[in-house]
C-alpha cells in the first residue's frame, strides 16, 4: 500500500504522522510526504484557521482513501492504540535530532481557553520516555500538558532523563504545583531551552511570586532561564495582561504574551506582544515608554515622508 502523509501546519515534527509512518512501514507499506498515486492519505491540521487547505484534496486524489485529523479538524479523532504506542519514525523529518513524546496526556486543569481537557480529558500516565526515546539523540522533547501533576510519575520519568544526561525541552510546567523539592529536581535538568510556566490570571499571582522565589532558591536563573506565558484572550483582557507582565518584570523574570489564535488581535495586543516578547525591549523600557517611542518614531517618519 502507498501512504501519503500531509503535514499542513505543524510548528514542530508531527508526532501522529511519525507514528503512522512507523506503523505502516512495519506493515511493508511505502510511506512519505512525496508519494505519488497514494492508496491512502493521512492529513493533519493543527490550527482551525487552516482547515480549508484540505478542501480540494478529494479532487486531486479521487481514488485515495482520505483520513484527516488534528485539533484543527476535530478533538475526537485518535490513533488506534497499536499505532499510538509505536515508536515514532524519526527519519520522517530529516535533520531531527531529538526524541519526542508524551509521558502523560490530559490535564488536571480546565482553563477556559485551552482545548486539552476537551481533547484528552483528565490527566493519565501515558508512556515512559524510554519507550519513545531514540538512543541516537542526546535531546528529548516532552509534549506533556501538566507533567508535574502526577508527582510520583514526574520524579520517575525526570530522573530517567537526568541519568541519561539528555538535554530537555519541556512543554510548560504548572507553577501552582511547585514546591522546594520539585524546584530542586528541575534545577538538575539539562535544559535546551528556557523553562516555561504560565501566569494566565491575576488570581494566580501569589503562586507565581512564590514559585519565582522557589526557583531562585534552587539556583535557577529566573531572568536568563525562565519565562512565563501571559495569556491575553482579547482587547478586554489587555490591562490585566499588561499588569501581569509588569509583575513578572518587577520580580526579575520574563513575560511572553500569548494571544487567542482564533481571534484577530487588536493593535494594542500586538503592541504588547512586540514589547514583552522581545527581551532586549522588555528589560530596557516600560510598555508606556515603548508605546511613546513607537508613536514618536511613526510621527517623525510620516513627517519626513
Amino acid at each position: 500500500m502507498k501512504i501519503l502523509l500531509i503535514d499542513v501546519d505543524s510548528k514542530i515534527p508531527n508526532l501522529a504522522l511519525m507514528k503512522l509512518s512507523s506503523w505502516h512501514k512495519s506493515q511493508g507499506d511505502q510511506v512519505g510526504f512525496n508519494i505519488t498515486d497514494p492508496d491512502r492519505i493521512y492529513a493533519s491540521i493543527v490550527y482551525k484557521r487552516n482547515a480549508h487547505k484540505l478542501d480540494g484534496l478529494k479532487f486531486f486524489y479521487p481514488k485515495a482513501e482520505i483520513i484527516t485529523g488534528g485539533c484543527g479538524i476535530d478533538l475526537k479523532t485518535t490513533l488506534p492504540q497499536e499505532i499510538e504506542r509505536t515508536v515514532p519514525d524519526y527519519d520522517l523529518y530529516p535533520g531531527m535530532d531529538y526524541s519526542l513524546g508524551f509521558t502523560t496526556r490530559g490535564c488536571i486543569r480546565s482553563c477556559y481557553f485551552c482545548i486539552v481537557n476537551k481533547k484528552e480529558g483528565k490527566l493519565v500516565r501515558w508512556q515512559h520516555p524510554e519507550q519513545f526515546h531514540d538512543p541516537r539523540f542526546s535531546k528529548i522533547q516532552l509534549l506533556d500538558n501538566n507533567w508535574m501533576a502526577d508527582r510520583e510519575w514526574f520524579f520517575e520519568t525526570s530522573e530517567w532523563i537526568i541519568k541519561k544526561n539528555l538535554g530537555l525541552i519541556e512543554n510548560g510546567l504548572d507553577i501552582r504545583l511547585l514546591d522546594s523539592e520539585l524546584a530542586e529536581q528541575i534545577a538538575r535538568f539539562k535544559m535546551v531551552k528556557p523553562l516555561k510556566f504560565a501566569f494566565d490570571d491575576m488570581c494566580e499571582k501569589e503562586s507565581v511570586l512564590s514559585g519565582i522565589q522557589l526557583l531562585r532558591g534552587a539556583g535557577i536563573d529566573v531572568r536568563g532561564k525562565v519565562y512565563f506565558y501571559v495569556y491575553c484572550h482579547d482587547d478586554a483582557h489587555f490591562d490585566d495582561a499588561l499588569m501581569r507582565c509588569r509583575i513578572l518584570k518587577e520580580n526579575g523574570t520574563n513575560a511572553f504574551v500569548m494571544a487567542n489564535i482564533d481571534t484577530p488581535r487588536s493593535k494594542r495586543v500586538k503592541h504588547l506582544q512586540k514589547w514583552s516578547n522581545r527581551p532586549w525591549i522588555y528589560w530596557s523600557i516600560d510598555f508606556d515608554q515603548f508605546t511613546y517611542e513607537s508613536k514618536k518614531w511613526r510621527r517623525n517618519n510620516d513627517t519626513n515622508a
